[in-house]
């Protein structure tokens, strides 16, 4: 027994530090205001920036706290990138020695930023380039570089070739890269037409092409790419797409969907298997539409419906535009607006109602039920009779409460506020976990 009682304590030492158990599924306000979401990592950390140039990192424990500002007077461009270590933002941020504002990157431990340069020492309207995608790793950043006050183009970024441009396929046309793959072999973007017309193109090993549908006819602006450069996401019109190599183009498609009624994706988890996106009317506001999350198997479901279905309150909060999801597909950030109509950033963090459900879902597992939850005094079990030995644990990992011969319910009243880990036994020394919050 004491053998299995310094396994039981092992265990969920670690699934404190893995952030499994203790992690809360919910939905957070970072900010009011028109806050561009650019990216969210694994680590819970979302990076962000004003249209009036000031720079934003946010995490849980510090809330949104500014890093940097535009400081020429001219408006912001591209995204704010953050690696998924967190430890690693890019944007764009004023040169003070040229006064233009250019691709630069933030070292998180230190404070500090770094000019990266462009292809020309100078630029046009306030700017020599601009950052839009990020490596995982935050060693290489994508994005736009001026060529002429009238054509730009794709470029990458790394600390041993420095600024490289992509290129063009059209003589005299615009190009940019707006996401890089993990092995950074795969760039995706825009290419301009010979018309004008943007429409989507990726860089594969330096060789850059249009993505075409299943019928061979150009898609529109690609947004990011997985972490194997296997899935890209992008807008069609008036349908959000996912391309897939070796199977083509799926449309993610809305019944109300039309000219009038569009839609885009805006992001993809790095397994390239949930896509998150919106649909809008034609001028309306940005964080005014309709936020999705699609996957293959279940297609597309509004954001809402879908966080809902997990038990995640919304707090009234419509997530009209997710604009960022992280590698492993379990925190999403963007815009929308409370119920009173004012715009938000939000997150949403779906770690801990993904791990529910996923124990949910194996019944040889988890089939004991605990409710209400959060409880003020009685604790009940559904799916079992009697419990052969109930354990409670804090957040720390100490044993604050042991029964044995438990019958259908568990008087927790002694308890403090605060979140707790119930381990219970049935025959044979099966062991099933379940977490609490105690009013």
């Amino acid at each position: 027994m004491r053998n299995f009682y310094k396994m039981s304590m092992k265990v969920l030492l670690v699934c404190f530090f893995l952030n499994f158990w203790v992690a809360d599924a919910q939905l957070t306000v970072m900010g009011y205001g028109n806050y561009n979401v650019g990216a969210v990592s694994d680590k819970a950390v979302v990076s962000m920036h004003t249209t009036a140039g000031g720079i934003y990192m946010w995490t849980a424990n510090s809330g949104l706290v500014q890093i940097g500002s535009i400081s020429n007077g001219y408006p912001a461009a591209g995204r704010t990138i953050v690696s998924n270590d967190g430890m690693t933002i890019a944007s764009s941020i004023t040169n003070t020695a040229t006064g233009f504002n250019e691709v630069s990157t933030y070292n998180v431990s230190s404070s500090t930023w770094v000019n990266r340069g462009g292809l020309v020492p100078t630029g046009w309207d306030g700017s020599v380039s601009s950052a839009w995608g990020m490596s995982p790793n935050g060693n290489t950043i994508v994005g736009l570089g001026w060529l002429t006050a009238a054509n730009a183009h794709a470029v990458k970024w790394d600390e041993t070739n420095g600024m490289v441009d992509l290129g063009s396929m059209v003589t005299g046309r615009s190009s940019r890269a707006n996401a890089i793959s993990s092995t950074g072999d795969v760039v995706v973007g825009w290419q301009d037409e010979p018309t004008g017309t943007r429409s989507g193109a990726k860089w594969v090993d330096g060789v850059e092409s249009f993505i075409t549908d299943n019928n061979g006819n150009n898609v529109g602006e690609a947004g990011a790419v997985s972490a194997d450069g296997n899935t890209i996401i992008g807008a069609a019109n008036p349908n959000p797409y996912v391309w897939k190599a070796g199977t083509g183009v799926t449309y993610i498609t809305h019944p109300n969907a039309s000219f009038s009624f569009k839609g885009g994706a805006t992001g993809v988890s790095g397994d390239g298997t949930k896509v998150i996106g919106f649909y809008r009317a034609f001028g309306a506001p940005p964080m005014s539409g309709e936020g999705f999350i699609w996957t293959e198997a279940n297609g597309r479901v509004n954001l809402n419906d879908y966080a809902t279905s997990l038990g995640i309150n919304t707090n009234g909060v419509i997530m009209g535009l997710p604009l960022a999801i992280s590698q492993d597909g379990s925190k999403i950030a963007g815009m929308g607006v409370n119920a009173s109509g004012q715009m938000v950033a939000f997150y949403l963090d779906l770690t801990g109602a993904l791990s529910v459900s996923d124990v949910e879902k194996n019944k040889n597992k988890n089939t004991i039920g605990v409710y209400p939850n959060p409880v003020t005094d009685i604790l009940y079990f559904k799916g079992v009779e009697k419990i052969e030995k109930a354990e409670v644990y804090n957040m720390v990992g100490q044993k604050v409460k042991s029964l044995t011969s438990v019958e259908g319910q568990l008087d927790v009243s002694s308890l403090s506020k605060g979140n707790y880990i119930l381990q219970l036994s049935e025959k044979g020394e099966k062991v099933q976990s379940h977490k609490f919050i105690k009013k």
